[in-house]
């Protein structure tokens, strides 16, 4: 046979072999459904609800194993109907609509709550960004307006992003954490989902058997967070007491008491100026050994001695200053060591943070803007819609005028209370960075007794510092104010604050007490700190 052989021009091969026949594969076939609402909401006395189905699959399927929920389904929709509810909370129930078979399943899911007659709405008296709660009771809160629907303390937020939350879809828990030495009980706290009514803009959950505290949020059908707000769960009901003009909680917010030992009494941290709160330590108290001095301030001990306590002091400080993790049954994490971004507009980080409501903003160290490293909301001055904005004239928590409470959309109180205005605790003196009041307080136990104000205790919960970092628990108590401090390069990013140094207290900006420590000691006051708030009645 002969050996035939065929030669192509070399232009044809280049363009067959540049060239390659295209493969056209079809698109795999997914199942897929979706529903037109993933909530009902249902009287205490009964009714139906009708949701539509969108699928593309001819069959599917309806699944909810409460009995008390009766299902139809009708072309391309399902009905539920309930009848009335016998007990006084609400009930809530999962149905389950699922496509296609496996291993390719899609699942789409309804929350069908009732109400119960005994179902509380925590917003009657006034929206706010928290809510005090009980254990084992049914609640709903006003979700169609931002914090108390009043101001945004001069940042322009308002003019970007309204005060009504609109497109919400749904709601979820957050997080939910309990002060609990052990580490295991930061469940139940809420009980089961939380439901958003898009008919009333309003939030629908219970409450478990822990007290705790958590955050709900609600969010748009793509999933991004539109606002948040933290619920204090505490069966211990909130008293007041008088002290130096205004009327105080006798707790920090987000404590279960105050009593001196127990590290249920810490509360949440707050950055100044943001409306979500951060954990505590989860380590209970105890004692961190110290230097001794004579009234020259000598110290008293060997240099053998010195750093045989210095070593038992930075044992103590490891042990006691664990970041809290906890989120229960929530569906976020938590990020404490972070970075503000550098906002370049009006109005700043904030809808940064509230679509990150457990992301810590930490002040930048990174780029070379000076000493105007303090505030998480502004790290440097902008310009925005109605002017400039300058970080030491931000009002997030408030216009701070002397013995007045003054409320903003950003404050964290519930309603009826505010954080503490100008003056709370003593006036700062002029041309000084610090008041001292150390004879108006007495050391008592893990914190510090106000004798010259409400006779309340202040327990030293720790903070969080400027890169997120928490500290400072048993040893130093620092409190925030809704009071910005100064101006210029020691003013900017910092507000007032009541906070002990060296076993004593002051109240204004961490002191520079000594040039040696000033890098120690000058970011004290920051706003990118996170600290407790005593709040007051408005």
């Amino acid at each position: 046979m002969k050996n035939i052989q065929y030669i192509l021009p070399f232009t044809l091969l280049l363009a067959a072999c540049s060239q390659p026949a295209e493969i056209l594969y079809p698109e795999a076939d997914f199942a897929s459904v979706k529903l037109s609402s993933g909530s009902a909401v249902i009287s205490e006395d009964g009714g139906e609800k009708t949701v539509f189905v969108a699928t593309n699959r001819e069959e599917w399927d309806v699944q909810c194993i409460e009995d008390w929920v009766d299902i139809s389904v009708e072309d391309n929709k399902i009905t539920v109907y309930v009848d009335e509810n016998p007990d006084k909370d609400s009930r809530l129930a999962v149905v389950d609509v699922i496509a296609g078979t496996k291993p390719e399943v899609a699942k789409a899911r309804l929350k069908v709550l009732q109400k119960g007659a005994a179902t509380a709405d925590l917003s009657a008296t006034g929206t706010a960004n928290s809510y005090i709660a009980h254990t084992n009771a049914s609640f709903r809160f006003d979700a169609s307006v931002k914090g108390n629907g009043a101001d945004d303390g001069n940042t322009f937020y308002i003019g970007y992003h309204g005060l009504e939350i609109t497109e919400a879809a749904y709601a979820d828990l957050a997080w939910e954490s309990t002060f609990d030495a052990d580490k295991t009980r930061s469940t139940k706290i809420i009980s089961g989902a939380p439901v958003y009514s898009q008919e009333e803009q309003a939030v629908y959950f219970s409450t478990g058997e822990i007290q705790g505290n958590a955050v709900i949020s609600v969010h748009d059908a793509e999933g991004e967070i539109l606002w948040s707000w933290h619920i204090w769960v505490s069966d211990e009901p909130v008293k007041t007491s008088r002290g130096n003009g205004l009327e105080w909680m006798d707790r920090n917010l987000g404590a279960l008491n105050n009593d001196p030992e127990d590290m249920a009494n810490r509360g949440m941290l707050y950055q100044w100026g943001r409306k979500d709160p951060f954990l505590p330590s989860p380590e209970a108290y105890r004692e961190v050994p110290f230097h001794t001095y004579d009234e020259e301030g000598n110290l008293l001990e060997t240099e053998e001695e010195y750093y045989a306590i210095q070593a038992q002091i930075e044992q103590a400080r490891v042990a006691l200053n664990i970041s809290n993790t906890q989120t229960g049954d929530g569906s976020l994490e938590w990020e404490y060591v972070s970075v503000a971004p550098v906002a370049l507009q009006a109005p700043g980080n904030i809808e940064h943070s509230v679509q990150n409501p457990t992301t810590f903003l930490g002040c930048r160290t990174d780029i070379p803007i000076g000493e105007y490293v303090f505030d998480w909301y502004l790290q440097q001055d902008l310009v925005g819609k109605n002017g400039s904005l300058q970080q030491s004239q931000s009002d997030l928590w408030g216009y701070a005028q002397a013995g007045t409470a003054y409320k903003t959309i950003f404050d964290p109180c519930p309603p009826g209370y505010a954080v503490p205005p100008r003056g709370a605790f003593d006036d700062i003196q002029d041309g000084y960075a610090c008041t001292y009041v150390d004879r108006e307080w007495e050391r008592n136990a893990y914190g510090w007794t106000w004798k010259g104000g409400n006779g309340d205790y202040f327990p030293s919960t720790g903070n969080l510092d400027v890169s997120g970092l928490i500290g400072e628990t048993s040893e130093k108590m620092l409190y925030w104010t809704a009071e910005t401090f100064g101006s210029g390069a020691n003013g900017f990013g910092k507000a007032a604050t009541l906070f002990v140094a060296f076993n004593e207290v002051y109240y204004g900006i961490y002191p520079i007490l000594d040039a040696a420590e000033a890098a120690a000691w000058y970011s004290y006051g920051a706003k990118c700190f996170a600290a407790p708030v005593r709040c007051v009645k408005e």
